[in-house]
């Protein structure tokens, strides 16, 4: 009887068959709840042209209408030294006294947007900051990934993504009626629309686990394929959430969208089964076998391994080493920290996780600062997560992981360095972003795969978790990456930062990290 592993089981009843494909598609709608929690701020809070409403004119529009109102705009609108019409002041008087002051109306351009959540709550120039306030509160709670891979851990990858379903589903629905009611102070709204995009940005923590389940729903060599199930489904919703955003225009009704579609998710997402891998860790053999049963028949395979789970389970991998005793924690990070080339690779798994996070959302959630129309160039840089997809396909069943990996950290920081030297507002510039983009994207999608290949079973999504939860510092670090350039008008900063990062993060990934590909995955710390 040969010594049977979870790798075997999928050996005997395929690695891949429709009943698995049909798992994984159910489990990839999973990336819709981060793709509306997340790409759904880039046009509700979107910031458009302004200016300040000008005091004598009662129903003044951005746009200039007739000679008069040109008039006007110029007697009450200082420049700034670059003879750059001042967005945030007023001249106190129109006879060309130098004295401005702060106003406290603005007028919006409705050339893209009908209204955003800028425009309607007035979040620009002294109120600039509840924008920076809201991403932030959103990279924070994407940072709660870390609880939700340890919890998933220990109470099953189904129970806790459904968990997180439904709360996501309530908050989603919370901040679509705070959004369109009026029964609140405006100040109140802002302080509690905070909270909910923290709490919000917190239960959107799926993705992770549904990477997980699917490539322990799978054999070794259809990894890549199964994880880039649910990045495709991350692209594709994210597509058709820019396409509903450029037909509504209107904050308010696309909340509501995203609202209606987030609560569907959780009435169908109790059909996918708990992970068989998790299930045998935990000694539930009926529970997964019923479930391998399901995928041997599906792929018109025998199951030949009954009495060898029994052995398998009563080995107690899932917590234990060779012995009945189980670790504790502080016995578990002792024995870990022993092991010091894995600390030191887990060292170089963050940093790589910390600069991908940190030029991939600097990127994605900052498209409106990128020449032309922004609902196109929000598709644009999403379809190239889709051809990131396509690339990673073509080229780690070949080629491994780990040079892929460093060529797209390598071309993409140095198209971020070329992107300092070229004009802000070039086609040329435009087109590094997207390469650059297109680089990142690969990187991060692959992290997932070589980081979930790296781990042992019974902590393999909790690690994922709390790798990606350190990275999302990196996100966080992004909004004040793109001000500090603000500040001193050197606009194209942080592509260089992002260049020479993502060159330093490749360089120190290629010379210490080894090749996952077609490894087993380690089961146990003994094999670790």
């Amino acid at each position: 009887m040969k010594s049977l592993r979870h790798e075997n089981i999928y050996e005997d009843i395929g690695e891949i068959g429709p009943y698995q494909i049909f798992l994984f598609a159910l489990v990839g709608t999973l990336a819709a709840v981060p793709a509306l929690t997340g790409y759904g701020f880039v046009f509700i809070g979107a910031t458009p042209d302004y200016r300040c409403k000008i005091p004598i004119l009662q129903h003044d529009t951005f746009s200039i209408q007739n000679q008069s109102h040109y008039e006007s705009f110029v007697k009450y609108m200082p420049r700034t030294r670059d003879r750059i019409f001042n967005k945030c002041n007023l001249k106190v008087n129109s006879s060309g006294s130098e004295e401005y002051a702060a106003c406290t109306e603005w007028v919006y351009s409705t050339e893209q947007y009908d209204s955003t959540l800028v425009t309607d709550w007035n979040l620009v120039c002294s109120n600039y900051h509840y924008k920076g306030l809201y991403l932030n509160m959103h990279f924070i709670g994407t940072c709660g990934v870390v609880l939700s891979g340890i919890l998933s851990d220990r109470f099953g990858r189904k129970k806790i993504a459904y968990i997180l379903l439904s709360l996501n589903a309530i908050f989603a629905v919370l901040s679509a009626i705070l959004l369109n009611t009026n029964s609140f102070d405006l100040d109140i709204k802002r302080s509690l629309f905070a909270i909910l995009k923290l709490l919000y940005a917190l239960t959107s923590n799926v993705y992770s686990i549904a990477i997980t389940l699917v490539i322990e729903l799978t054999g070794p060599n259809r990894r890549i394929l199964a994880s880039n199930f649910v990045a495709i489904s991350f692209v594709l919703i994210s597509i058709v959430l820019a396409s509903v955003a450029y037909f509504l225009r209107n904050f308010q009704m696309l909340s509501v969208f995203i609202a209606c579609v987030t609560c569907l998710i959780p009435t169908y997402f109790w059909i996918v089964p708990e992970s068989p891998r998790w299930l045998i860790l935990q000694k539930r053999k009926t529970e997964a076998l019923r479930i391998l049963s399901k995928i041997s028949k599906s792929n018109k395979k025998p199951m030949n391994f009954v009495e060898e789970i029994e052995s398998l389970q009563n080995s107690a991998i899932s917590l234990y080493r060779t012995t009945d005793e189980k670790l504790e924690f502080l016995e578990l990070i002792k024995f870990f920290l022993k092991k010091r080339l894995y600390v030191f690779r887990t060292f170089i798994l963050v940093v790589n996780w910390t600069v991908i996070s940190a030029i991939y959302y600097g990127i994605s959630f900052f498209t409106e600062k990128i020449p032309g129309d922004p609902y196109l160039n929000c598709i644009l840089f999403i379809m190239v997560d889709l051809v990131a997809l396509i690339f990673i396909q073509m080229t780690t069943e070949r080629f491994g992981r780990k040079v892929p990996f460093t060529c797209a950290m390598t071309i993409g920081g140095i198209t971020f360095i070329l992107m300092t030297f070229l004009p802000n507002h070039s086609i040329l510039s435009t087109f590094c972003a997207l390469i650059g983009k297109l680089c990142i994207a690969f990187a991060l999608n692959l992290s997932f795969t070589i980081t979930s290949e790296f781990y042992p079973t019974f902590i393999r999504n909790s690690v994922t978790s709390l790798l990606v939860g350190i990275g999302r510092g990196g996100s966080v670090s992004s909004t004040y990456i793109h001000k500090f350039g603000e500040l001193y008008k050197l606009y194209t900063l942080p592509f260089f930062i992002f260049g020479v990062s993502s060159l330093f993060a490749g360089l120190i990934f290629f010379t210490f990290m080894p090749e996952t590909k077609e490894k087993t995955l380690p089961e146990n710390l003994d094999e670790f």
